[in-house]
């Protein structure tokens, strides 16, 4: 179970470093992105998005143009974006932000596109799905390019549809990130980012606040990539449902088919499937015998009772596995062997069962050689 990052067209030689692309689903606060974006400068290293994405919607985009847009007098004449790229200090192929993608639906009388003026129904919801979706496809089959993706903006139902279609064909290599801004600037008019020009600002009460004063840092949200479970992902159907349904499928059918594991004591190595682990030796005895169990439907319910369960076994085995003592068997020898399997086996995609000791499906055998 490796990572597979279809090619795509890279611009780029192998050797420049990853464009990065900030993404965002925005609504009726788009200071969301500013803040995040000085967030990210913050980092260290530093992070400065060569290009920046606004998903949203016809309202969305026209608190864009107002919000960040628009020359302010309190930024001396500079809109807050420029304001931003200035105070940030960022390169003329730095934080550009690009024409917001306006989610829209089919008219079949006029033939055109027409803009959603907000997400309210399920169809509309669909529709932002499948939008949403190819606006992560565009950025992550680029080799050339890493993702930040932003949940901070638009509906709920926006940043819920953000983080599933980038758990759907994210790598590992992109962010998935929600802004955190302190109180009261979190819901104050007027504030961007906390090096932003100008006077103090005024809260709804008219205490002032300086900006420099506020708190903008990023939580970053954990998110699985699935594309690394599967290889063909390049070939995976284009819509969002389509795209789960298959997965959904894919998944629960590896979850039934029966893992194959062979072990050979001599060589000191485990196959599942085919592929080879080197394991030691002990390790492998107490997968060999939980597995046995398992095969004829005995519960070993906890690391004590299997402890005693194995020395019972090694004293009947036809085969006592390079000397190991049925006596040397002890609760503490199951859980440090248990910790080995861990470790080798699931930095190769398999899991091993903590508590239960229960294994997915599987056949066992054992190798001669």
């Amino acid at each position: 179970m490796k990572p597979n990052h279809p090619p795509s067209s890279p611009v780029k030689s192998k050797t420049s470093k990853p464009q990065t692309i900030l993404l965002a689903v925005t609504g009726l606060s788009p200071a969301i992105v500013t803040e995040t974006v000085w967030a990210l400068a913050q980092e260290k290293p530093r992070v400065l998005p060569s290009r920046v994405q606004f998903i949203t919607t016809g309202v969305g985009a026209a608190k864009i143009k107002e919000q960040l847009h628009t020359p302010l007098p309190s930024f001396n004449g500079l809109t807050a974006w420029q304001a931003l790229r200035t105070a940030l200090k960022a390169g003329e192929d730095e934080l550009i932000a690009e024409e917001p993608r306006l989610i829209g639906k089919a008219n079949k009388k006029t033939g055109t596109l027409d803009t959603l003026a907000d997400i309210q129904t399920p169809e509309e919801n669909d529709l932002a799905a499948g939008f949403i979706l190819e606006a992560v496809r565009g950025i992550v089959e680029n080799p050339e390019t890493s993702l930040v993706a932003s949940i901070a903006g638009g509906r709920k139902t926006m940043g819920a549809l953000l983080h599933a279609a980038v758990t759907l064909i994210g790598r590992e290599t992109d962010r998935l990130t929600h802004v955190l801004v302190s109180p009261p600037y979190e819901t104050m008019p007027g504030f961007y980012f906390p090096d932003q020009p100008g006077a103090a600002l005024k809260d709804r009460e008219g205490k002032e606040h300086a900006p420099t004063k506020a708190q903008v840092q990023l939580a970053d949200v954990p998110f699985v990539p699935l594309r690394n479970r599967f290889k063909d992902i390049a070939d995976m159907p284009g819509s969002f449902s389509g795209m789960v349904k298959k997965f959904s499928s894919d998944m629960k059918r590896d979850a039934e088919r029966p893992h194959r594991i062979e072990i050979s004591y001599r060589k000191k190595c485990l196959w599942v499937d085919e592929s080879p682990i080197t394991m030691r030796v002990k390790a492998l005895a107490v997968l060999h015998f939980l597995l046995w169990m398992q095969e004829r439907g005995i519960d070993a319910k906890d690391q004590p009772q299997a402890a005693e369960g194995m020395s019972a076994w090694l004293k009947k085995a036809d085969f006592i596995p390079l000397g190991i003592k049925p006596e040397s068997i002890t609760e503490a020898e199951i859980r440090h062997e248990l910790s080995h399997l861990r470790t080798s086996l699931e930095p190769k995609g398999y899991e091993v069962p903590k508590r239960s000791l229960v294994f997915p499906p599987f056949t066992l055998s054992l190798r001669a050689e």
